[in-house]
């Protein structure tokens, strides 16, 4: 039965004093030999520095997989193309579609649009760019086996399309790895037992987007987990250490945060018989 290790390698959070934290993510999959990324940040280089910090080198990478168009999920991606030289690169149909949004106080770190907003999505010309790599694959409307019974769930949802990760251990049941959610969980979960024919779910990690939901609401999304057979969730990203707090409070120690409230850069959890964590 092959082992899988789920590393934070960009989060919101950190612990350690020698990785760079930032909003935004990243995770590093491996099983085997083989390693994959999913989603690559905002900031350049942040990444590739974190992973120096683990005596990972980008040569090691197979894959890189891209969620969803938003900024914090793929701009750093431009920074490490020069790198790049056998990778896989999977990208979601909707990468250039503009994501506008007018909070000045919450995006003034953004340039703004000519009529003030901000675009929270990829430009094309960034995109047009980093299309020019030879290996792109455009994931649309089929999910299928990245590699080592990894799965993506292909891009799914109305306004914003995302696709999430699922690793199929069979007997073990399955492990959803979700970016943002923005589809919702729920349909990302549907979509992932979908895919792989396995309807029980073990884990559900990172990024729910809680944050569009009042406090009544969260609590009534937290019992119904903690009634499902879900045996541990790992939030983090945009689930927000307040929300965070609400699913530990229901779901007790199905919830497996670090000590800064979310996941954390450097966490890892592992997925064999037993399920094991390396959290500070």
């Amino acid at each position: 039965m092959n082992t899988y290790k789920i590393t934070a390698l960009a989060e919101n959070t950190a612990f350690r004093h020698n990785c760079l934290a930032q909003h935004g993510q990243s995770m590093l999959i491996e099983v085997e030999n083989y390693k994959m990324l999913f989603d690559v940040w905002e900031v350049p280089w942040a990444v590739l520095y974190n992973m120096e910090q683990l005596w990972i080198s980008i040569d090691e990478i197979d894959d890189i997989i891209i969620s969803h168009q938003h900024i914090d999920h793929i701009w750093a991606l431009l920074s490490m193309m020069p790198k790049l030289k056998k990778q896989r690169i999977f990208l979601p149909e909707q990468l250039w579609i503009p994501h506008i949004k007018e909070h000045p106080n919450k995006y003034n770190f953004l340039k703004t649009n000519s009529d003030g907003k901000y675009d929270l999505s990829i430009s094309k010309d960034d995109v047009l760019e980093i299309k020019k790599y030879k290996n792109i694959n455009i994931v649309r409307d089929e999910g299928f086996e990245i590699s080592h019974k990894i799965y993506t769930t292909w891009c799914i949802g109305e306004k914003m399309k995302e696709q999430a990760i699922v690793i199929n251990q069979k007997e073990l049941w399955i492990t959803v790895v979700v970016w943002c959610s923005h589809p919702t969980v729920e349909l990302l979960v549907d979509r992932a037992k979908e895919i792989t024919g396995n309807k029980k779910v073990r884990w559900i990690i990172w990024g729910m987007h809680y944050t569009d939901y009042t406090e009544e609401e969260m609590n009534k999304k937290a019992k119904i987990l903690n009634k499902s057979e879900i045996e541990f969730i790992a939030p983090g990203h945009c689930t927000t250490v307040k929300w965070c707090q609400i699913l530990k409070n229901v779901l007790w120690d199905k919830v497996i945060i670090s000590k800064t409230g979310t996941f954390g850069v450097w966490n890892s959890v592992i997925l064999w018989e037993k399920i094991g964590n390396q959290f500070v």
